[in-house]
């Protein structure tokens, strides 16, 4: 799959395809916390587009569902994995309560 597979793992992602949907995630793990973050585009499929939005969701290690978050595009989470380590809690914070930009349009 092209798309952005090497720029997850560039940033330290996992890749997996889906049985279910039939698409590729791309994930990571933060192990102290034991869970993991799954990245979808805003329709649950594959992300492809590096400008579009990013869809976060947290699961747990027995993968029940705990938050999502989206975000603006690839750029914002590429920011915070230049800012935390990946994996680590402080990325796993950033990722939490980061807010999507205000519309500066009037």
């Amino acid at each position: 799959m092209a798309g952005l597979a090497k720029e997850f793992e560039q940033l330290g992602c996992w890749e997996s395809a889906t049985e279910e949907e039939n698409i590729v995630i791309y994930g990571m793990d933060f192990e102290d916390e034991k869970v993991f973050i799954v990245f979808t585009d805003d329709m649950g499929k594959t992300p492809v587009d590096a400008k579009a939005s990013l869809v976060a969701a947290c699961y747990s290690e027995d993968d029940c569902f705990y938050w999502g978050k989206e975000l603006e595009n690839f750029a914002a989470w590429q920011h915070m994995c230049n800012e935390y380590k990946p994996g680590s809690s402080a990325l796993l914070h950033a990722l939490e309560v980061y807010e999507l930009p205000k519309n500066k349009t009037k």
